[in-house]
């Protein structure tokens, strides 16, 4: 079983940083069995928990930003990205360019 990740340094309410915490966890569960597979705990099973937690995330960030500042929300997470962008391994800059697009594709969207 893999051991759970050093707590992540953000800002969330109570709930919602034990789901992040437990998602954490799940997904160095499913790099457990893929590493070592377990008999116990089959990888459909490992990650089937970890999607449906990663389903409850995002459905939570999904509502959470509805009721935000749009624009000083998305000013504060282009600063983090940007950040990020700079200091990630060549692999997750795609996925940080992802995220950046994803914020942008909120001004689209409200200029429709």
């Amino acid at each position: 079983m893999a051991t759970n990740p050093p707590p992540l340094n953000v800002n969330l309410r109570g709930p919602e940083n034990r789901a992040i915490g437990r998602l954490a966890a799940l997904v160095g569960n499913v790099v457990a069995n893929l590493e070592t597979p377990s008999i116990d705990e089959p990888l459909s099973t490992v990650v089937g928990e970890c999607n449906a937690a990663l389903e409850v995330c995002l459905e939570a960030q999904r509502d959470f930003g509805d009721r935000d500042d749009a624009v000083m929300t998305a000013s504060d997470e282009l600063k983090r990205l940007a950040r990020l962008l700079m200091v990630v391994d060549r692999t997750d800059v795609v996925i940080i360019m992802r995220q950046i697009r994803r914020v942008l594709g909120r001004f689209d969207a409200s200029n429709a």
